[in-house]
């Protein structure tokens, strides 16, 4: 007789395993959009204070530790410039430092002690600054004091001063009595800035036009007072009061006019006084040519000086100028970058803020044309192609050929897209933290800066907060994936170099002190140690997400454990609830060798490879593995490696799960 039995239960056998290299580690990087069971099994839920390093495998971060001579008083910008010594080039510190309530610019060189510039060295004491070299010149700018620059050769300060306007003149006639005609004549001062004003006009009555004068015996003169600090005179001439046209330059107090000169129609007599230049927020330097930003009275303009001509100089009779970026519109200019057009064209490219992280892009491009044997430069503006912004100046950077920027709102890179001519192609690149980006406070987005290092992009961001308190990097090495959040305050970062050892320092200010990232202390910033967390939350076991597991143990292997290390499982049991499943604790005190290689120091605190072997300290572990007994039926699994106190680092290799799936056995039943 047959007798049926019932069907065995056939178990699956879970063995997941994270980081191997078949898998090429955790690629994919930080992940914040997708969270629990929806997490791929190469990414992470938390790099806090962590790096990615090798193929893709999290390690504490560098640590901080102080960088030269520390600041005189608080910084309120910081960058660097070039000095040409005997034909070589020497690279130097900028900064601009409180000292006693006032803003005074210092440099430095090689780490060395700040040193105060000399001439007329006085700032905002509040007004973040930002710095531009041109023509041996740093310019200095905060949307606050007038237009400056650090003389690089002579070590002082030069403030634009503005020139008073030019007395009425006097205009004498000779050779043309009569009153058929009246010309009006008028006078303004230039300096190696600009122009003043115009000044109230003399006239002279004639018998005859300007085209019939005869040269030799028939003219006007006209003279006037000198101005102090000009160093030349533009004379214009009109028949109409107000509409006077360019007529001459020149270095003398006296011009005759015989009316062999034609009058410039394209130039008229200044109204306003650049001889003071533009007060502007934001400055750049493109081809040896100043672009600039943030004028306080006129939000909309961009002004550019002449240029290697006349560097520093932006009055438009010189080449220099301005021109309105969407005047009157719903965005308003704020960073200045070296770019392109989609047809790969050269341009000067401005992106500008709008409401919500939402602005737009423009490209400057200059023409030129020929009148009267005057060659004018045209500045035609164009806005580039779909909506694109920023928020901060500071925070636009280049790397791979296109611009990275924060909009407020999100991440963007504006580049080239193969296949499609002829247009910038800019899209989002924050996807994977958008999270994270909704955390931003916009209204302290613009003091947000950006540095690329070795390709990747840093940026100091304000996250819930009004001054920069993390930083988020972009590698763009490992595809662009995510690695944050470092929580570092950085009102500034930048690149220092060593003139004598030629290394370079990636630096940051926090407000107090100047660091730079290094690998000689481990987890501490400032000899204060910091908090690292990698985790992954929400391991299952198939496709569905919902079958229950007896999960018997998880594996971590380790290269290069030094320090105390503390690794916690936890998982979701049916009813919901969450709980710890595991948790270990790896201590190792000595520093750490490899296989076939040794290790030492006789230094306190120990560095690897001191100059002199001495005595061998210490032979230990380059590798380590954790094994947590879980034995718990969860439905899914999370993990995390915790480091809370000084001299810790590691590399995450792989972790291992094992256990078995429970069939018909659900989250929830």
């Amino acid at each position: 007789m047959f007798t049926p039995e019932p069907i065995k239960k056939q178990r699956k056998q879970i063995s997941i395993t994270q980081g191997s290299p078949k898998n090429q580690g955790f690629r994919r990087g930080y992940q914040s959009f997708v969270t629990d069971s929806r997490m791929p099994l190469d990414a992470l839920s938390d790099l806090t204070n962590m790096t990615l390093d090798q193929d893709n495998l999290p390690r504490p971060r560098p640590s901080l530790i102080l960088h030269g001579e520390q600041p005189l008083g608080a910084m309120l910008g910081v960058n660097t410039f070039i000095k040409i010594v005997s034909g070589a080039p020497e690279k130097w510190d900028i900064s601009i430092q409180v000292i006693a309530g006032v803003g005074k610019v210092h440099v430095r060189k090689d780490g060395d002690t700040w040193v105060a510039a000399g001439g007329t060295n006085s700032y905002d004491s509040t007004a973040t600054v930002n710095f531009c070299q041109s023509g041996n010149r740093v310019y200095i700018s905060n949307g606050v004091d007038a237009m400056s620059y650090y003389n690089i050769a002579t070590g002082n300060m030069v403030v634009y001063t503005s020139l008073t306007t030019p007395s009425t003149p006097t205009a004498t006639g000779t050779g043309l009595t009569g009153t058929n005609f009246t010309y009006y004549y008028r006078i303004s001062a230039n300096n190696n800035v600009g122009e003043s004003a115009a000044s109230t006009a003399d006239t002279e009555q004639v018998s005859k036009v300007r085209d019939q004068w005869v040269s030799a015996s028939e003219y006007v003169t006209i003279t006037w007072s000198a101005v102090s600090g000009a160093t030349s005179y533009n004379v214009y001439c009109g028949t109409v009061s107000g509409e006077e046209q360019f007529l001459a330059s020149t270095t003398s107090l006296t011009f005759r006019d015989d009316g062999s000169l034609q009058l410039n129609t394209f130039v008229r007599a200044p109204a306003g006084n650049s001889t003071e230049g533009p007060i502007l927020k934001y400055m750049w330097n493109k081809d040896g040519q100043l672009y600039g930003v943030g004028d306080i009275s006129n939000p909309d303009y961009l002004w550019y000086d002449s240029g290697a001509t006349a560097v520093g100089d932006f009055s438009p009779f010189n080449g220099g100028g301005n021109v309105g970026i969407n005047s009157g519109g719903d965005t308003v200019p704020l960073g200045v970058r070296t770019f392109r057009t989609g047809k790969g064209d050269p341009a000067v490219t401005i992106l500008s803020r709008g409401v919500a992280g939402v602005g737009k892009m423009h490209h400057l491009v200059f023409t030129q044309t020929s009148f009267d044997n005057n060659v004018i430069n045209i500045p035609n503006v164009t806005e580039a192609n779909g909506q694109s912004g920023t928020v901060s100046a500071m925070a636009v950077v280049e790397a791979n050929n296109s611009l990275w920027y924060p909009t407020g709102q999100d991440f963007q890179s504006t580049g080239t897209s193969a296949n499609i001519q002829n247009i910038l192609s800019t899209g989002s690149v924050a996807n994977d933290i958008i999270d994270d980006v909704r955390r931003l406070n916009l209204a302290a987005m613009e003091n947000s800066v950006g540095l690329v290092v070795e390709n990747k992009i840093y940026w100091a961001l304000p996250v819930g907060d009004t001054e920069n308190n993390q930083i988020w990097i972009k590698d763009l090495s490992r595809k662009g994936i995510w690695i944050m959040p470092w929580i570092i305050s950085a009102k500034f970062m930048w690149l220092s170099e060593n003139n004598e050892t030629g290394n370079i320092s990636h630096c940051i200010y926090d407000g107090t002190n100047i660091l730079e990232f290094s690998r000689n202390a481990l987890t501490t910033d400032n000899g204060t140690p910091f908090r690292t967390r990698v985790a992954h939350e929400g391991i299952v076991w198939d496709d569905n997400g919902m079958t229950m597991a007896a999960i018997q143990e998880q594996r971590f292997k380790l290269l290069q454990p030094v320090g105390q290390i503390q690794i916690n499982a936890f998982g979701l049991d049916e009813d919901g609830a969450t709980n710890t499943v595991g948790s270990e604790t790896f201590t190792q005190e000595s520093s750490l060798t490899g296989f076939g290689t040794m290790e030492w120091s006789d230094e306190d605190p120990l560095s690897l490879y001191s100059d002199d072997i001495g005595t061998v300290d210490f032979v230990s572990r380059s590798i380590a593995v954790v094994t947590m007994e879980i034995d718990e039926t969860i439905n899914q699994l999370g993990w995390e490696i915790i480091t809370d106190t000084a001299d810790c680092d590691y590399y995450l290799s792989t972790t291992h799960i094992k256990g078995i799936a429970i069939p018909n056995t659900f989250y929830g039943s």
